[in-house]
């Protein structure tokens, strides 16, 4: 939900805004986790090979959806009280432009050629798609009330949003715009993830406490997997590079849920900091990066041993986090 009031207006493109920087700015080649940051209304930047942090970019009221262009260069974050998407150049680590995305984006995906944005508007029960190129909006879609979640087929060719209110996902076909399918899914929804070869994806529920596995091709659920963790509420998914693995974050119950994708059941929870959000693996998926919105930190998970391997201080409210590619 919008917090406190709206910021005045949407800044036009091409404004530049004042950066903090702890290092000179390396390659966007290299991997790099950046984490919004809710309440300190920045992302952290932590070098995935030595997890640390080496920079910090102010970005704008509110930064909770975050993600990454598919050549690495350009960082998207959705400034819901701004009614923006900031434009982040990686390399220089400095705002470029704040692009109009409908009222209240919250979360958002970026499509796997890089053109266009998904976005959520919370408040508005519409999904704005956005032309990178341009910073255009050029379609609106009317989903389920309250949308949250926005996750892209690895085709390019659906969309999935999820609806907190109406307990839905809507499947939008990116070619008209149009929503062709909605699914039931688990009680206030949140995130979805597909596997990559997208057969399947998998659908967080926040109330419920449950993951739905839908059949893509068949826009049907084909399993309903419960997180048995006191006061557990999944909200981040992700889905392993192998897509043997998919982990969700519990909120609540300080943990993180191991899936086995092959036979779609929990074979493990992972203690990690305080309410755990956003999720993001790295390109090899050897790595787990877990936004903990209550301690203000990130764990960092192998996945080879499924174990916490490091912790790294972030700012206020630590929310969603992506990687590089």
């Amino acid at each position: 939900m919008r917090r406190g009031v709206r910021a005045r207006g949407v800044v036009g493109a091409a404004l530049l805004l004042g950066v903090t920087l702890l290092a000179p700015a390396e390659s966007p080649a290299q991997p790099y986790a950046y984490v919004s940051n809710e309440r300190s209304n920045d992302v952290t930047v932590i070098d995935a090979a030595t997890d640390r942090v080496v920079g910090t970019i102010p970005v704008g009221d509110r930064p909770r959806g975050i993600g990454v262009s598919p050549d690495g260069r350009t960082l998207y974050v959705a400034l819901g009280e701004e009614d923006a998407i900031a434009q982040v150049d990686v390399a220089a680590r400095k705002i470029l432009a704040k692009i109009p995305a409908g009222s209240d984006p919250e979360a958002f995906a970026v499509s796997p050629d890089g053109s266009r944005l998904y976005v959520s508007n919370e408040d508005a029960n519409t999904a704005s798609v956005i032309d990178t190129r341009t910073g255009k909006v050029i379609a609106t879609v009317p989903v389920g009330i309250e949308p949250e979640g926005v996750a892209v087929s690895p085709d390019g060719k659906l969309v999935y949003v999820t609806a907190e209110t109406t307990h839905t996902v809507s499947v939008i076909d990116t070619a008209s715009f149009k929503v062709v399918a909605t699914i039931l899914v688990g009680s206030r929804p949140r995130e979805a993830a597909f596997t990559p070869d997208g057969s399947r994806a998998y659908v967080t529920a926040e109330i419920g406490a449950v993951v739905s596995v839908v059949d893509v091709k068949r826009h049907a659920i084909i399993g309903t997997l419960k997180i048995e963790r006191p006061g557990a509420k999944p909200k981040g998914v992700v889905v392993r590079p192998d897509g043997k693995r998919a982990y969700v974050a519990n909120g609540a119950s300080n943990d993180v849920t191991v899936i086995d994708t092959a036979e779609n059941r929990v074979v493990k929870y992972i203690p990690v900091g305080r309410r755990p959000w956003g999720l993001a693996l790295t390109p090899d998926g050897r790595k787990l990066y877990v936004a903990n919105g209550a301690s203000d930190d990130v764990s960092v998970i192998d996945t080879v041993t499924e174990q916490v391997v490091a912790t790294v201080r972030a700012g206020k409210g630590p929310w969603g986090v992506t990687i590089s590619p």
